[in-house]
């Protein structure tokens, strides 16, 4: 303030002499000064304008868990772990943990294909065949094929079945138990195999006469573009990862079994990155998602108590 007051009365060049103070910091006060007035002399606080957030310890703890069994990404734990009211805690927070941890992982993302997606649930379905499929029986073992039905707005899985062979009848007999279940689809897509395309020009096959008769549109993947088909590709992946290649089955009944739980949860339980972390059924019926702690998650649950005690204690 003195600076100031001497500046306006001798002038800059007296203040900055006699007061030993630099000409561009004396040129910056009196601009405060004529801005704020006095106010605007007063030092600012050294205090960041946001205060850092700690996190619990045990919220480390529990994420690093997670982690462990599931080898989530950051943005999914927090999704997660928001929305069944455990804690809500930043991706930022997670990938930082990681890191320090030494348990930060690297990927290369694949180049996405063009997207779409169709606004309302039933408009366009996706089907697509999965195989062969190996079933482990005590002499041998028994060669499988899995179908797999997607909508397209809300990734719900309408249909999975596993299927003693790849064709047409089959298929056919259990996308009816789907029609009756959810209603028909306005657009059908699936890929250009032969149970589904005929490559004579005019023939239709099983497949396509079976749509033409319910007033169906077949829509066909592009050639050489898995992408047209991502949705259920998708689909495959999730249930590769995170079934297929987790569990043994040593009987047809044993399958269909873990196939139908998988199903369920997928619809109701696993959130999806691509619906903003959002359950499939959310989008497609408006089941409510109410899901609390490490309830329903296959690849947790055996954590449940453990967690219930690590929140009471907290």
């Amino acid at each position: 303030m003195r600076a100031v007051r001497v500046a306006k009365l001798l002038g800059v060049e007296t203040a900055c002499r006699e007061l030993a103070c630099s000409r561009p910091s004396l040129y910056r006060w009196l601009a405060a000064f004529e801005k704020r007035g006095i106010e605007g002399l007063l030092d600012a606080s050294r205090r960041p304008h946001r205060l850092r957030i700690s996190i619990p310890a045990w919220v480390d703890t529990v994420t690093i868990a997670i982690r462990l069994d599931t080898y989530w990404n950051s943005k999914r734990i927090a999704a997660e772990m928001s929305r069944r009211q455990i804690y809500t805690v930043s991706p930022d927070h997670i990938d930082q943990l990681f890191q320090r941890l030494g348990c930060r992982r690297g990927t290369v993302p694949r180049p996405p294909g063009p997207r779409y997606e169709r606004s309302q649930p039933n408009e366009l379905w996706h089907i697509d065949i999965k195989g062969p499929f190996f079933i482990h029986l005590p002499k041998g073992y028994l060669k499988t094929w899995i179908v797999g039905l997607v909508d397209d707005h809300s990734r719900f899985v309408i249909g999975l079945r596993i299927l003693p062979e790849a064709k047409a009848a089959p298929i056919l007999r259990w996308l009816d138990e789907c029609f009756e279940l959810c209603g028909q689809p306005l657009q059908l897509m699936s890929d250009n195999g032969k149970v589904f395309v005929n490559w004579i020009p005019g023939v239709l096959t099983l497949f396509g006469k079976r749509l033409q008769d319910l007033h169906i549109r077949h829509l066909r993947t592009q050639i050489s573009s898995p992408w047209t088909n991502g949705k259920i590709e998708a689909f495959w992946d999730i249930l590769q990862g995170e079934v297929l290649d987790r569990e043994r089955f040593t009987g047809l009944a044993q399958a269909e079994i873990a196939l139908a739980r998988f199903a369920d949860y997928y619809n109701y339980h696993r959130l999806s990155g691509v619906l903003g972390w959002l359950t499939p059924g959310e989008r497609y019926d408006g089941t409510p998602f109410t899901d609390r702690g490490f309830q329903n998650i296959p690849s947790l649950i055996h954590l449940e108590v453990w967690l219930e005690e690590v929140m009471r204690a907290a």
